[in-house]
């Protein structure tokens, strides 16, 4: 069975080539149906470089858990280390903010991830791409959920 994931890249690090460089990694492993912007945004709770960020639509076979250990992989075969710090400078960042329609919780993974909401680069890109799809925890569509935020717009700038 083939489910529809989006995931979210990041970078302060040499965030063009990183950004690239993740990117095809993930589009070896996955077939890419969509790729937003790319997005600049300030960092947040320190002071660093800004941000860049994407999100892409892909389908996949693999399982939840899978797909979180590849994109794991990729973040360690790019050269991230774990970060002491919940914020901080990033090489590369992925996250998975959706794996199908699924709510699932395992291992301190979970989708939809939580900061869907919380952060307008995520948000803003998402709804990019898929505006129509619908949170599964709360029933919103993306695009419903960045009208509620209509301040997102203003935090993040297309490169």
């Amino acid at each position: 069975m083939t489910s529809e994931i989006t995931i979210s890249l990041g970078s302060n690090v040499n965030p063009r080539d990183n950004l690239k460089r993740a990117g095809d990694l993930i589009k070896n492993r996955f077939n890419l149906l969509k790729s937003s912007k790319i997005y600049s945004s300030k960092s947040k709770g320190f002071v660093g470089e800004d941000f860049l960020n994407q999100v892409i639509l892909c389908d996949t076979e693999l399982t939840f858990e899978n797909v979180i250990k590849l994109l794991k992989g990729i973040e360690v075969s790019m050269g991230r280390k774990k970060e002491k710090l919940k914020f901080s400078d990033r090489l590369i960042d992925l996250d998975l903010l959706t794996f199908g329609e699924e709510i699932i919780k395992k291992n301190n993974q979970e989708v939809p991830h939580k900061d869907i909401e919380k952060y307008s680069f995520v948000l803003v890109p998402l709804t990019e791409i898929c505006p129509s799809k619908i949170h599964p925890l709360n029933g919103l569509t993306f695009k419903e959920m960045l009208i509620e935020k209509n301040n997102f717009y203003k935090e993040v700038k297309v490169i």
